[in-house]
Formats: C-alpha cells, structure tokens, sequence
C-alpha cells in the first residue's frame, strides 16, 4: 500500500522495546537479503508521492474515506435490524477483522517478494516503502495521518461510496445486509491497519492502542517482532496477527509463489539473481 503503507519519513528519534528489532537500539541496516533497496535510501516518495496532485488526493481522500464509512457502516446495520438479524453484526465485525488481516498479509507479501523500485506505477509508491521499512523500521512512527493512511483512503473511498449506495438502496435480506456490512468492515479496518502498523512501532502509543494491542484486537509489538527478522518472510498480515499462525504453519505464501512460478512468475529476488548472472 502505496496501497496500505507509505512507510518511510525522516529517520526516527526513538527506539522502542515494541520495535520489532526487539532491543533498546534499531539499526540502521538490516540484513535484508537480495530484495533490499539499492543505492541510498532517501525518504520514500519523497518529491514525488506526497506532493502535487497525488499529494492532494491523499488528504482528499483522508477526508472522505471516514464520511462515507461511519454513515455505510450505520445505513448497513440498520438493514441488519430491518432483517431482524441485528445480531449478524457482530461477526461482521469479527469477519472484517479477519479479512482485512488476509488483505493486508497478501499485499504486503506481494510487495516484499515481487516487482522492484523501478516497476512502473508500483515500483517508488508500493514496493520501495516496503523494503525500505525493512531497513529503517521506526521511520513510520514519524509520520503524520495522511502519510500513514493516506494512500489507503484513495483506494476506498470508491469502495465505501459503492457499498454505501448499496447498504441505503440495496436488498434488505439478512444475507446481502450481513455481506454489505462486513465488506464495509473489511474496508474499514484495511484503511486503519498502517495506523495499527505504526503503533506496532511506537515506543508509547496512545493508551487505547495499547489496550487494543494486549486484547489482540490490533496488532501488537510482541506479534509483529517476528516479522521483522531476516529473512522476513513469515507473518505478512498486520491488521491484528490473527491469520499468522496459520499462514506460517500452512506456508501458504510459499505454496502460493510455487504456484505462481509454475505460471513463469518469479520473486523479484530471482528474477535480480537471473538478470546478473548469479
């Protein structure tokens, strides 16, 4: 996320034993392995992803995305009550959970494995923040609303005003109103997860967050620690971690780049070794 994580700003003040890297000082350098930055690493997107129009729609979109969530989730659930199934909302809820927590796992896993910084589109707002994350971890603590979900909001503005047209005009069995209501849920929380990521990070998040993160509800240092050790190929999804255990046990993300390179699709990691002869 360009999609769901704009993840690099200036180099943090602060280390924090919530940080992933587990101790009371962060490196600059991780060992990243084949799929790190090249050359320098400048502030991601700086001069180009937050600044002129794509700047511009970010905090148009910061704006908009929570008008049209907060009346779509409301106009949804009453369609849930209208159905007599008001209590479908709470695994709605839980659904949405879950689902963000895939979504934000496969992107972020394709963002790690595929495509590089000079990939058309992807490569400066997408992949390169990513990597770079890697690197320079706190880095997203410094960064301001629009640049922690700025890029997400883009993204789900058009979804929230589809599924609030739908939740005000669409059917009102409990089977379309509970679908609408946790599609709402998932946009929801996939918007909200960079700024579940960056308290994951922070030394000392807002007391709420914390709560959140030691009810397992949000995602939590402790949880989010494995991820951030080399080679970084475990625990992809970070709305909350819940889908972690199973995708690590299963190797699902392997299983799914087997699949992908039986097609002719390579990590970027092999398509880089191929193209210099190693």
């Amino acid at each position: 996320m360009g999609v769901f994580l704009q993840l690099s700003k200036s180099q943090s003040r602060s280390t924090s034993a919530g940080s992933p890297g587990g101790d009371n000082h962060t490196p600059d350098v991780f060992d990243v392995g084949p799929a790190a930055p090249a050359g320098p690493l400048p502030r991601a997107g700086a001069g180009d992803a937050s600044h002129g129009l794509h700047g511009l729609l970010e905090r148009g979109a910061t704006i908009l995305a929570p008008l049209l969530f907060a009346p779509a989730l409301l106009l949804s659930y009453q369609r849930l009550s209208q159905a007599e199934a008001g209590w479908l909302a709470v695994p709605g809820v839980l659904l949405g959970l879950a689902f963000g927590d895939f979504v934000t796992g496969l992107v972020h896993w394709a963002a790690d494995t595929y495509c590089g910084e000079d990939t058309p589109v992807i490569g400066r707002g997408l992949v390169r923040p990513f990597r770079v994350h890697h690197v320079r971890p706190l880095e997203i603590c410094d960064h301001g609303l629009v640049e922690t979900v700025g890029n997400t909001c883009i993204l789900a503005a058009p979804l929230l005003a589809l599924f609030l047209a739908l939740a005000a005009y669409g059917e009102t069995s409990p089977a379309s109103a509970f679908a609408v209501f946790t599609a709402i849920m998932t946009v929801g929380v996939t918007v909200a997860t960079n700024q579940f990521h960056k308290w994951a990070h922070q030394e000392n998040p807002p007391p709420l967050a914390r709560a959140l993160q030691r009810a397992g509800i949000i995602l939590s240092p402790e949880h989010h620690r494995e991820h951030h050790a080399a080679p970084f190929e475990s625990s992809y999804a970070i709305t909350n971690g819940w889908l972690n255990p199973l995708l690590n046990r299963t190797g699902f993300f392997r299983r799914l780049e087997g699949a992908l390179r039986a097609v002719g699709v390579k990590p970027y990691r092999e398509e880089r070794a191929a193209g210099s002869g190693k």
